[in-house]
């Protein structure tokens, strides 16, 4: 049977209606007949084109399941997929599987621009379903097709990748994948990089890949942490306070915000967690207007979320998905295009800077006034994600990347793969297995250490809410080893395929 709480966990992640700018995924309740799953599911501003970036947006989905047998303490696991028998209504959209039956993919079936329209989904599971609680969830990515690509833009000293001891860009193409980068000399004129070779097995870019469209949002974080056990979500308070908001706390207590005030997302503790006379996991909730109504249209839920790394990788990994490097990020942002010095992740070097908001922390919020660019650079503020692009927004004036990704320059830093003198070289593709560790760290995200990884081996990308200038274009690449809620880290993840 299909439980109350599954269902309201699929909402909470779904919920974010981007009526104005972003695609407006909206998901139907599930259904369980058996092994199978099915499922509505529709989306705004969708495409498939053959020329240009050759590409198109789609949405992964994912199934998580929980035991019906003492539920309180049960933990939420995620259910792999038979790797047959999904189906989706219409002529619109098709169903892609993946090697490792974490999830699907779907997408157009045929070039095309606009709305999808109401389809059912039915996806059959590895095994039955029983009487487990159900919860689907969806994220919304664009696909990164195969191709070369150039990293650097022409300038050095911001420690930018170069062509070797030159100031040019470098192209990374299909010889360079398949032999590996090797020695950070090769991609640095400075030899910051990794200590060690890169090898043909690091995600130097070339190869196809999806990435999510948007950065991680308060209505995905708090799904996430209502999925995990009572252990895993003590260990999560590392994500604001620990002296202040273990899950036992009283509702409406402040688990997490940066920067706090009318500036960010605010999640709270909607049911405190028990452990005393039982053992059960906190519920948590979206209160951007602090009403003490949660998850209303009002609260936030579409706002980017400043996370520690730890936090991080675990919702990665939870998602099925992975960490990107930063010559991903340098690909998502330009493509093939000729690198421009000091360009922004929308192809051109101006930014716009005013605003004047309507509508905050609404699905609807947006900003009075429109210029080149959308980044919320230097002035404190996070804004909904996807704000600025539209149906009939150009590239520029939507903030979007050669591909179509959105806000890779403002709002929270974008957290990569890479830095200067620490072996990063035995990063892989692998994806995420769905699963944490028992204390909730991540367990399989591109590496088997993952603590190693979460301590120095991080750059970030981008620029964020609380810099400006220089740093949000897209080579610049001088903060490493970072892992601080005052620099707006945060970001998205990717998938191999």
């Amino acid at each position: 049977m299909i439980m109350k709480k599954s269902i309201l966990i699929m909402i909470l992640f779904v919920a974010v209606t981007f009526k104005s700018s972003a695609n407006n995924l909206i998901m139907g309740t599930p259904t369980v007949n058996g092994s199978t799953v099915s499922f509505t599911i529709k989306w705004d501003n969708s495409w498939k084109v053959s020329t240009g970036p050759s590409n198109w947006d789609a949405v992964w989905v994912f199934v998580k399941r929980q035991t019906c047998v003492s539920s309180a303490t049960s933990p939420w696991i995620h259910a792999d997929l038979a790797a047959s028998g999904h189906t989706v209504t219409g002529s619109q959209l098709q169903v892609d599987a993946v090697s490792d039956n974490k999830g699907v993919f779907i997408r157009r079936n045929a070039a095309g621009l606009g709305n999808i329209n109401q389809a059912t989904v039915t996806l059959t599971l590895a095994s039955a379903i029983g009487s487990d609680n159900i919860g689907v969830y969806g994220i919304e990515m664009v696909n990164i097709p195969q191709g070369q690509f150039y990293i650097g833009d022409g300038r050095s000293d911001l420690r930018a990748f170069t062509d070797g001891n030159t100031n040019n860009p470098k192209l990374i193409d299909a010889t360079i994948q398949s032999n590996g980068l090797g020695a950070a000399s090769n991609y640095q004129k400075q030899s910051l990089g990794s200590s060690n070779n890169l090898p043909a097995t690091f995600p130097l870019g070339y190869n196809r890949f999806y990435c999510m469209k948007y950065e991680i949002t308060a209505g995905q974080y708090v799904a996430f942490l209502n999925t995990l056990t009572y252990k895993q979500q003590l260990r999560m308070q590392r994500d604001y306070n620990p002296n202040v908001t273990p899950p036992t706390s009283a509702t409406g207590t402040q688990f997490h915000c940066w920067p706090c005030g009318n500036r960010s997302a605010n999640i709270v503790i909607a049911t405190p967690a028990q452990s005393v006379t039982q053992i059960s996991p906190a519920v948590y909730a979206n209160d951007f207007d602090n009403d003490g109504v949660y998850d209303e249209d009002a609260d936030g839920l579409g706002l980017p979320v400043v996370l520690n790394m730890k936090n991080f990788f675990a919702f990665l990994d939870w998602a099925a998905i992975r960490p990107m490097t930063e010559f991903e990020y340098e690909k998502v942002c330009r493509g093939p295009n000729t690198p421009v010095i000091n360009e922004f992740a929308w192809g051109s070097t101006d930014m716009f800077r005013e605003f004047d908001m309507v509508d905050r922390g609404k699905s609807t919020e947006y900003n009075r006034k429109s210029g080149l660019g959308p980044a919320n650079c230097g002035i404190d503020t996070l804004f909904r994600t996807g704000m600025f692009a539209t149906a009939t927004s150009d590239r520029i004036h939507a903030g979007a990347t050669y591909y179509g990704v959105l806000d890779m320059t403002g709002g929270v830093w974008e957290s990569c793969i890479g830095g200067w003198s620490v072996d990063f070289s035995g990063f892989t593709t692998a994806n995420g297995d769905g699963n944490l560790y028992e204390n909730g760290d991540s367990s399989n995200n591109g590496s088997t250490d993952m603590p190693e990884w979460i301590s120095n081996k991080i750059t970030v990308r981008g620029g964020g809410a609380n810099w400006q200038d220089v740093w949000q274009a897209v080579s610049p690449r001088n903060w490493v080893n970072i892992d601080s809620y005052g620099h707006y880290q945060g970001g998205r993840g990717v998938r191999s395929y």
